[in-house]
């Protein structure tokens, strides 16, 4: 249906094709969603996303049960590399975004642009946004 929109809309989706294998080390990454797992009780997933919206790196906390099923994560994770571009089309009146947050009912989803890449987290849903952003900053080394 989201595809449908974008085709009825006439929005055109420049997909990149990652040539080398070279400009993404999975362990390095992988390390990287594992230490904000374990310094932030708070967190409830963490992953990687390439520019096609498969994740690349992390996973849920032990013991979490996933709200989702896989395949309406997938969609989720097309939807949030989507948005994630298209707030750059502002970027050069407003400025690049830091970060995204949603506060649901049940989680609260937050983006981060990593390059070509998105680092999507979700935590509990009572957690001080802003504070966990920055944490989350500080422990994988964003800059504002």
């Amino acid at each position: 249906m989201f595809l449908r929109y974008l085709l009825v809309t006439g929005m055109s989706i420049q997909i990149e094709k990652q040539t080398s294998i070279q400009k993404f080390n999975h362990n390095f990454f992988e390390s990287k969603c594992t230490i904000l797992l374990q310094n932030m009780p708070e967190l409830r997933h963490v992953g990687l996303l390439d520019p096609m919206g498969n994740q690349v790196a992390g996973d849920f906390k032990h013991g979490i049960k996933p709200l989702m099923t896989l395949d309406e994560r997938k969609k989720m994770n097309i939807e949030a590399v989507l948005r994630v571009k298209i707030r750059q089309d502002f970027d050069e009146k407003l400025g690049s975004v830091t970060y995204a947050a949603a506060r649901r009912s049940t989680v609260v989803m937050m983006s981060f642009l990593m390059g070509d890449y998105v680092l999507i987290v979700s935590a509990n849903k009572d957690v001080e946004i802003d504070k966990t952003a920055r944490k989350i900053m500080n422990l994988w080394g964003i800059s504002n």
